[in-house]
């Protein structure tokens, strides 16, 4: 142990232990060996891959996963090109609205504002002149989506078509071994085998675990990423799980994949039903049905039950949760990679110089649970129309609510996982509308605000049409891969 100036030295972490054989598993190991300096030992225990929360065969991501992408130096064309995933640019949402209505809720900005005002606010000022305004007609992923042209755009911010988002739809087998390959070329070492106990030290933190097959595992800081069976995080001393069940009833998840030669459609599919909701995702060779409800489920092959909820603590001692692990949110809006992926760039943020780390997960936990909450409430306003038995949602969200209908704010706190556009997409699909607008918007002529309409979609259609057709796309990668 070393001594500096008649001190004890604080002791370094060197040996970081992730337990969990899936997606977040092995994105972590990428991450961790990457860009620390420490030794990962990755324990594979194998069996269902839930480690993101839900085990589903097509992963959606949002756009914001293409940051800690970047930060890995992993080029998401080359990575769908070799995975046989595909891209996404939003979610096509239907009987969600009273009137069953269809409603596209893109990534990316929409319209354009007019001087000091904005888009929205002159959407709200048309309608109530008696238009009909679509907000898919004036978002440029949303007219690339109806038209399946796409192509990434890697100009700069001059261009209509840099306000375009797209996320990935992921080909998750190919995708973890895509990670796997990479975090072993890292030096990442693999231990397959199951848990079996796990040994603390007397300051309640973990020093080692063993392994059915007698293996112990040392390490200074310990991952858990073995989703919702939280086979490190459930043994922390305080282990508390918050269940979000009274706000997100559904319990059970039914999956089905069936091949498919045509070409991916660039959206997810969300239909609502009485008890729950029914998505179609495409990558490029299959297409899964997932349905999610509520009740005991039949326990037939690709049925799985779970609990939305999170940890109370996710960062306890020296043992980390992310994923599945930390909260389950069922992915009606597709948060599933990128509350992993969010997890770990916060954790390279906080990484702890020592085994004495409280400071940094006391900050690592705030910033965490406020994400999550905020994921949380996003996912139940899909649902605040369609359960009138449902209890009062939680108090932020019914701010945000309360906000937007007054006036058109859209309230966003600290942590956002969807940022002020997203907001107003989903309350446009769920036919959550302003009772008044921007009062600035009264002094443009409503033919200047029409003519401004004209433009921002004329110019949005020219750039679309300049665009390849997905499908197109996707072969060139191939063809570059081969």
């Amino acid at each position: 142990m070393l001594i500096l100036s008649g001190r004890l030295a604080p002791m370094p972490i060197e040996r970081i232990v992730i337990v969990g054989g899936g997606v977040a598993a092995w994105l972590a190991a990428l991450t961790l060996a990457a860009k620390t300096s420490c030794a990962v030992i990755l324990v594979d225990s194998g069996g269902i891959d839930d480690s993101l929360g839900l085990p589903v065969a097509i992963e959606a991501s949002l756009p914001s996963v293409a940051e800690l992408h970047a930060r890995l130096d992993i080029d998401e064309d080359h990575m769908v090109a070799h995975t046989g995933s595909s891209y996404g640019l939003g979610r096509a949402l239907s009987n969600w609205r009273a009137a069953g209505a269809v409603a596209f809720h893109p990534y990316g900005e929409v319209g354009a504002n007019l001087g000091p005002v904005a888009f929205h606010h002159l959407m709200a000022r048309m309608r109530a002149d008696g238009a009909t305004i679509n907000l898919a007609n004036y978002s440029v992923g949303a007219l690339c989506a109806q038209t399946g042209r796409f192509a990434p755009y890697k100009g700069d911010g001059r261009s209509v078509l840099s306000t375009m988002a797209h996320g990935l739809h992921l080909h998750v087998d190919g995708y973890r071994h895509y990670l796997q390959n990479a975090a072993k070329q890292r030096g990442v070492s693999v231990i397959e085998g199951d848990l079996e106990d796990v040994h603390f030290d007397t300051k309640d933190r973990i020093g080692s675990v063993r392994l059915s097959s007698g293996q112990v595992v040392e390490g200074d800081f310990f991952l858990d990423c073995s989703g919702q069976a939280r086979l490190l995080a459930s043994h922390m001393p305080g282990y508390a799980f918050e269940d979000w069940s009274a706000w997100l009833p559904h319990n059970h998840m039914r999956v089905s994949v069936t091949p498919s030669n045509s070409p991916p459609p660039l959206y997810a599919h969300i239909e609502a039903h009485e008890d729950g909701w029914q998505r179609f995702l495409s990558c490029q060779d299959r297409v899964e049905e997932l349905v999610i409800s509520r009740g005991a489920g039949s326990g037939t092959a690709g049925s799985y039950t779970f609990t939305n909820g999170r940890i109370a603590t996710p960062w306890a001692g020296n043992c980390l949760a992310i994923g599945g692990a930390a909260a389950v949110i069922e992915p009606v809006a597709s948060t599933q990679l990128h509350l992993v992926a969010t997890a770990l760039s916060r954790l390279l943020d906080l990484f702890p110089h020592s085994l004495e780390s409280s400071v940094e997960a006391s900050e690592y936990n705030r910033q965490t649970i406020e994400q999550l909450e905020n994921a949380r409430d996003y996912a139940i306003l899909h649902f605040v129309q369609k359960d009138a038995s449902a209890p009062p949602v939680p108090e932020r969200l019914a701010h945000r609510l309360s906000a937007y209908e007054a006036s058109g704010r859209v309230a966003l706190y600290d942590e956002e996982s969807f940022e002020t556009w997203d907001w107003i997409a989903l309350f446009e699909a769920l036919d959550i509308r302003p009772r008044r607008y921007d009062v600035v918007a009264n002094g443009i002529a409503r033919d200047a605000i029409a003519a401004h309409f004209e433009r921002v979609r004329s110019v949005m259609l020219k750039a679309v049409s300049s665009l390849p057709q997905q499908q197109s796309y996707l072969q060139s990668l191939k063809a570059i891969a081969a």
